[in-house]
């Protein structure tokens, strides 16, 4: 086995085996190599290679040539590239494999660790340890201005730390004998380094050498006036004042700082829970180097932007000696926001600056700011930032600190900071939080009742907290009595406070910063929140939002992208908005007092998605008798619907929204309201059944056969009777479609109402076929269709000849369900039906397969589909698919049968008339049984 290779970087770049050097001859292998280790266990990005081989003027073949160089690599470490043990190819990139005692950077770095939690006699001889390891200045023979300018100080920084740390500690066991020369060599190499020069003023003082110590003073403080122009540090200046007084413990005592370190982290949340994506992006970041590192967290009020800063500042506060700096801007807060020159101010005096040093003009103050830790490895951490313009004077100038910075904004305009925007919590993550809070045992005693308390909370962490908080401090409370408590929609946010906190509380925040700003922008946004609160809805869009504010859409849509940079709303699809319950709940909250001007804004909402509902309806089935004649609709809708494809994926996308205010405009006891939703649900109803959505069609049209009963409106309730029982037909409710059917039959039969009537027995019809009733299915068809002759409408005998010619299918009257699917097809042809077409030519395509000519009945079944994807019939595609999959079965072709039912499959999921497991165990038959909607259907 091959011996395995050490690496040396601090100093010239070696590789030994087996106690052998293994030459690398060439500058652009050693860059390679290099680079590799200084990320070693980490990908390094292909991109990455290429700049620090090539800089900014990289070759045409880059890529390529980084490659070849990788390979030659792997030749001279001996590496296989087959089983790589070194080097290993990876998405994106390259990874070296090595142990920390491979590598010289690694072993140093534990060491510096290591001695952190040591006696100070064991601690010092790590550091001496880690610091023998350095040879001379880090990779000095790796030609790569990129790869030097960027990691060069980050080393040399690391080096020096743990030399002022080993100095420390030689102080504090009383070597400062031996400390003075090397102090003075290193004062000489580093002038602005604050701390060498009080560590050599303290080896002086213990020295007996007191006069010395205080010309040391003097020559620092010449040096940095003559430089900076500034004063030395806090540090150093009580430093000399020690010495001009002979302070005794200053003789013995351990050493005085050279500067202020500041350690201003709030104490870390004790039930901080979940999280690790977002902590692991903020370590990956941490670790990074070569510039000023900036993390800006954002997110609603309430989601724990706070607590994953502080949480993961003090994860790594070890990595910032210098240094963890803590600030509330105060962005989002009752009082003002903190002015940057405010904010320098503090950070300023943090740093150990007297307050008469503190220069007045703000450009001074963050000139003197990033002096003062320029160098440094610091930790900042800016809670609750209103704007860039806030932030930006406070960022660090040099490498080796990191900005953690959040925001209920984006902040999108701070340069180079990596924005992490935070979610509520998932369920696992809430209840392990409300578990935290209000204890494990309540949680598991009733695992089901905290599940609906945490959704109630939304799972936003501050709810949850509030919550947990609550039962903690109520013993006798269960869980079912909070979740009791908290199913009021109306007292939701009353009953999630506790103390000085509260949901609502932290919502107005953000509330009145828009509502009461300079910015047009910021006060329309809040008007155009206040205003959603009056609508019921699952998510929102511009035209939506346009018709309640009374507003140009283009200053509503303004006005939800600034909700979204404020995280009031979410948008997760270019348009469209959302949000979560509590934040809608405080919408309405916001819109409470104003009940007619409510009651005004839902008519507005009605009348926008009617408008809109009947064009859809009309683009999707030009010939439907339901929609009135309206020249003006087009150009009426706030929605651009232009074709079937535009119709159905309004309906996809709207049908949740046209729902909820359905069952708002129910329960607003206002006629006007109930009128317009009759009509709004009347239109949806055929392309509801078109797209799948049977059950929402069951909700809708329950509730307008409910309100056009109240309104008097005998024939709207006998419409919405018809469409009720054609909807539990649908999803196999057999006997309620029979029912309500019937209902719906009497009615139109008393209103005289031919068409409506032989509509209803083609209805009714279909249920008996389904029940297996099929004397009673032929005569309802039969009677339909004398109807249809009478009163001269054709495109109902169509309808009911092909109910007629599936009802002889069941009963194996092959001929005579041809002849009647032939007649329907031919009616519908002549009358341009494209929809009833492709049903017509596949109940065509299904009695030639059950007739055992499965050829043709293949060929009728890919002419249905052309047109059911032509008309956007996601059912009848769904069935038709499943026909040519039964077909090529039967002539023994296996493979394009399954192809063709898994396509069936997956659109019956879509539609939710199969769940994922049924699908599931579908597929996994090598022949799947015929779903029950296609056994109805055909």
């Amino acid at each position: 086995m091959p011996a395995v290779p050490d690496f040396r970087l601090l100093g010239t770049l070696e590789v030994t085996s087996a106690g052998e050097q293994r030459p690398l001859r060439t500058g652009k292998l050693r860059v390679v190599l290099a680079t590799l280790l200084l990320r070693a266990n980490q990908t390094v990005p292909v991109d990455e290679l290429i700049d620090r081989l090539w800089g900014d003027t990289p070759p045409a073949a880059a890529r390529n040539t980084a490659q070849t160089y990788v390979m030659r690599l792997r030749q001279v470490l001996g590496d296989d590239p087959r089983n790589p043990k070194l080097i290993h190819t990876l998405p994106g990139g390259y990874q070296i494999t090595v142990t920390r005692d491979q590598l010289d950077l690694s072993r140093f770095r534990y060491l510096v660790q290591h001695a952190e939690g040591l006696e100070p006699d064991a601690a010092t001889e790590a550091l001496h340890e880690a610091l023998a390891l350095w040879r001379g200045p880090a990779l000095a023979d790796i030609p790569s201005e990129s790869l030097r300018g960027d990691e060069l100080p980050r080393l040399t920084e690391e080096r020096l730390r743990a030399l002022e740390r080993r100095i420390d500690l030689d102080l504090e066991v009383g070597r400062h004998g031996d400390l003075v020369v090397e102090l003075s060599t290193l004062t000489k190499e580093h002038p602005l380094r604050e701390r060498f020069w009080g560590q050599l003023m303290l080896a002086l003082f213990r020295s007996g050498r007191q006069a010395e110590a205080l010309h040391t003073y003097r020559e620092v403080r010449e040096l940095l006036v003559d430089q900076l122009g500034v004063e030395p540090g806090a540090g150093l200046q009580r430093l000399h004042e020690g010495i001009l007084r002979d302070d005794a413990q200053l003789r013995t005592g351990t050493p005085a700082p050279a500067s202020t370190t500041p350690r201003q982290l709030p104490a870390d949340v004790a039930s901080f829970t979940g999280r690790e994506q977002e902590l692991a992006q903020l370590a990956d970041l941490a670790a990074a180097s070569g510039s000023v590192v900036i993390s800006a967290i954002h997110g609603t009020a309430g989601v724990g932007k706070t607590a994953l800063a502080v949480h993961f500042g003090h994860t790594v506060a070890g990595r910032f000696p210098d240094g963890q700096l803590y600030l509330d801007l105060r962005g989002y807060a009752p009082t003002p926001a903190m002015t940057p020159g405010e904010a320098l101010e503090r950070l300023l005096r943090s740093l150990g600056l007297p307050p008469e040093r503190i220069p007045r003009e703000e450009q001074e103050q963050a000139a003197t700011y990033r002096s003062l830790i320029a160098g440094k490895r610091v930790l900042v951490v800016l809670d609750n930032a209103r704007t860039a313009e806030q932030v930006e004077p406070l960022l660090p100038g040099y490498p080796g600190c990191l900005v953690v910075i959040t925001s209920r904004g984006t902040l999108s305009t701070v340069d180079c900071a990596t924005r992490l925007q935070l979610d509520v919590l998932t369920e696992e993550e809430a209840l392990t939080l409300l578990a935290r809070t209000a204890g494990q045992d309540r949680v598991e005693a009733d695992p089901g009742m905290a599940a609906t308390l945490v959704d109630l909370c939304a799972r936003l962490p501050l709810a949850v907290r509030i919550a947990g908080a609550r039962l903690a401090a109520r013993p006798g409370w269960t869980i079912g009595t909070l979740v009791q408590r908290l199913a009021d929609a109306q007292h939701r946010l009353d009953e999630l406070q506790v103390a000085d906190r509260a949901v609502r509380a932290s919502f107005a925040v953000s509330y009145h910063a828009l509502r009461d700003g300079d910015d047009p922008v910021d006060r329309t946004a809040a008007r155009v929140f206040r205003v959603l609160g009056m609508l019921d809805w699952v998510d929102m869009s511009v035209p939506v939002a346009a018709a309640l504010a009374e507003l140009p859409e283009p200053d509503v849509h303004a006005a939800l992208e600034r909700l979204v940079d404020d995280h009031l709303l979410d948008s997760t699809t270019p348009g469209r908005y959302h949000t979560h319950d509590l934040l809608r709940l405080y919408a309405r909250d916001r819109a409470e007092h104003a009940e007619p001007d409510r009651q005004a804004a839902l008519l507005r909402a009605l009348d926008c998605y009617l408008t809109s509902a009947e064009l859809a309806a009309l683009l999707l089935n030009p010939d439907t008798p339901r929609i009135p004649e309206d020249p003006t609709r087009a150009t009426r809708s706030r929605f651009a619907l232009c074709s079937p494809a535009d119709a159905a994926a309004w309906i996809d996308a709207e049908h949740a929204n046209l729902l909820a205010v359905a069952h708002q405009a129910a329960a607003s006891a206002s006629p006007a309201a109930a009128a317009l939703t009759v009509r709004l649900t009347a239109s949806l109803n055929w392309a509801l059944n078109l797209r799948g959505h049977w059950r929402d069609l069951i909700d809708a049209r329950r509730l307008a056969a409910r309100m056009a009963c109240q309104l008097g409106d005998r024939p709207a309730e006998a419409l919405a009777l018809q469409d009720l029982g054609w909807a539990y037909w649908r999803v196999g409710r057999a006997d309620d479609a029979v029912t309500i059917t019937r209902r719906a039959l009497e009615a139109w039969r008393e209103l005289g109402d031919g068409v409506r009537e032989q509509s209803c027995l083609s209805n009714l019809g279909a249920v008996y076929r389904a029940q297996n009733r099929l004397a009673e299915a032929i005569r309802c068809y039969q009677d339909g269709v004398k109807i249809c002759r009478t009163i001269d409408s054709r495109r109902g005998a169509s309808r009911n000849l092909d109910g007629l010619g599936l009802v002889y299918q069941r009963q194996g009257r092959f001929a005579e369900a041809i002849i009647c699917h032939e007649q329907g097809l031919a009616i519908d042809r002549e009358l341009g039906d494209r929809f009833a077409e492709a049903i017509s030519l596949g109940n065509l395509g299904w009695a030639h397969h059950r007739a055992g000519r499965h050829a043709q009945g293949l060929a009728y079944h890919q002419q249905s589909l052309t047109i059911a994807r032509e008309v956007k019939d996601a059912c009848q595609e769904a069935e038709t698919l499943w026909g040519l999959g039964q077909g090529h079965h039967a002539l023994g072709h296996p493979e394009p049968a399954r192809t063709y039912w898994q396509q069936s499959i997956e659109i019956l999921r879509g539609l939710g008339e199969l769940t994922d497991d049924e699908a599931q165990t579908l597929l996994r038959q090598p022949v799947p049984d015929t779903p029950g909607i296609i056994q109805r259907n055909t």
